[in-house]
Parts: C-alpha cells; sequence; structure tokens
C-alpha cells in the first residue's frame, strides 16, 4: 500500500538526512508495516516540488505507548535501495525553457506551453498523484492532443487534397505515358504516386482509401521526403511539369468557365 503525506522543510530535511527516521500523523487510514510514504515537502503550506519515498518498519498506536493521542500513530521508517526517491527540479524553471526544450524536440511553442499550463495546474503530479520525476522525458512522451485538432483552415485544407489530389495523380498518370520525365511542382505528390504505382491509378480509390492518401502526402511534407522528378514512359519524350494542387485547382476552375 502506499499513502501519499506531507511533511514541513524541517521535518523533510531531517528524514532526508537521516537524523529523523519517524514520522507522526493523524490516523486517517489503515497504516501497514511495509506500506510506503510518498512524503511531499512542503514550505509555508506550499509544495516545493521535492518528495521522499520511504517504508514503514514499526507503527506504534496510543495503547503502545504513553503520550500518543488517540487518534494519532507513530509510524518508524526507513529509507532503502529503490524505495529512496528525492525529486528536485523535477519542473522547468519557467515556461520559456520548456519551450526551449521544445523546439530540440522538434514540438512547437504552443505545445510546450500546454505542457507547461497542464502541469502547473496539477502541481506537477502524474494521475496518480507522484510527483513528476523527469519533465524532460514527460515532454518527450507528452501527447498533445489538442494539435491534432484541425482549425477550419486545416479541415479547408483537407477537404481540397481529399477531393483534387487523387485526380492529379490520376490526370499525371495518364498523360505520362507520353512523356519521358515527370518534374513536380509539388514533389510531395510525386512520393504518393510512386507509393501506389501507376498502375494503381487505373481503378477508383474508395473514401477510406482517399483519407489515407492525403496522410501520406501529408506525411511526406511534414519529412520532406518529396521527390522532384521521376520517370514517364521509356517511349515517351520530353518533360512533363505537374502542378501543385492550388495551379490545378485553378485550372479545373479555368476550364469550368469557358
Amino acid at each position: 500500500m502506499e499513502h501519499i503525506l506531507k511533511v514541513t522543510k524541517r521535518k523533510f530535511e531531517s528524514l532526508l538526512n537521516g537524523d529523523l527516521t519517524f514520522v507522526i500523523h493523524k490516523v486517517e487510514r489503515i497504516y501497514s508495516a511495509g506500506d510506503r510514504l510518498v512524503l511531499f515537502e512542503t514550505d509555508e503550506n506550499k509544495e516545493t516540488g521535492r518528495s521522499l519515498t520511504v517504508r514503514i518498519t514499526y507503527i506504534m498506536h496510543a495503547e503502545d505507548a504513553q503520550g500518543i493521542k488517540d487518534d494519532y500513530c507513530v509510524c518508524s521508517v526507513k529509507r532503502s535501495g529503490k524505495n529512496t526517491r528525492t525529486n528536485a527540479g523535477n519542473r522547468p524553471a519557467s515556461e520559456d525553457e520548456a519551450v526551449e526544450y521544445a523546439a530540440k524536440l522538434g514540438k512547437s511553442a504552443d505545445c510546450a506551453k500546454r505542457f507547461y499550463n497542464y502541469y502547473s495546474m496539477t502541481g506537477w503530479k502524474m494521475k496518480s498523484g507522484l510527483p513528476l520525476s523527469d519533465w524532460h522525458a514527460a515532454l518527450r512522451n507528452w501527447k498533445d492532443f489538442q494539435s491534432n485538432q484541425n482549425t477550419p483552415e486545416q479541415a479547408e485544407e483537407n477537404k481540397q487534397l481529399e477531393l483534387l489530389l487523387p485526380l492529379l495523380c490520376k490526370k499525371t498518370v495518364e498523360i505520362a505515358k507520353k512523356y519521358k520525365v515527370l518534374s513536380f511542382n509539388d514533389p510531395h505528390i510525386a512520393t504518393v504516386i510512386q507509393f501506389y504505382g501507376f498502375d494503381r491509378f487505373d481503378y477508383p480509390f474508395n473514401a477510406f482509401e482517399v483519407k489515407e492518401m492525403v496522410k501520406r502526402y501529408q506525411t511526406s511534407k511534414k519529412l520532406n521526403t518529396g521527390i522532384k522528378t521521376m520517370s514517364g514512359s521509356q517511349y515517351g519524350k520530353g518533360t512533363l511539369t505537374v502542378p501543385n494542387i492550388k495551379e490545378f485547382a485553378e485550372t479545373l476552375q479555368k476550364k469550368s468557365k469557358a
């Protein structure tokens, strides 16, 4: 069993250096020998961010010794091996430090700020109530769900990609039979075509497959794995310049007005 308690800075320091080997607490729960106590250091009733884990070795109640109040108990504690944990510096010194470290991870400043604000509200504790032992590791593994929520602009862009990307790829493959080289204004379109292969575009894509195609396109942009040129037909001549999505949309609009 594990219990989370608070102790003053003076007691915490004494427990930390071994001068104090017991804690006195009100009996608000059942304590047993072998239980772990996670002790949070407080200074003027505010948590400092440090904690210490100890194990109960012996318990005395009022009936065991004079001077102990009926609703209190004295727990003899011991620090040993893996049961000892002192957390100091388990949080960034400031929001700017979190932003700086996030940049090294390739995460956005907004992501770092959401991370900092979230753990500031929890008192730099995990869901279990235990203190965060390594904020660097927590930020590395931070699941920034809010960043996955599309803005209206992103939703509109995805809608346009789902509509035009399959059509542009299909048209490119059809015309590629007449050209020897394909040159892409948007190299990530080439990545999509290369992944599926020319023959796949002879058949329609269902809604699910279209969404997967868009994801591959967007992943290529994030990873910067685009392809600028591809081989067309070995019997073709010259170079076909493939437009990007915006240019393709403008071409379609002009044709619809003509």
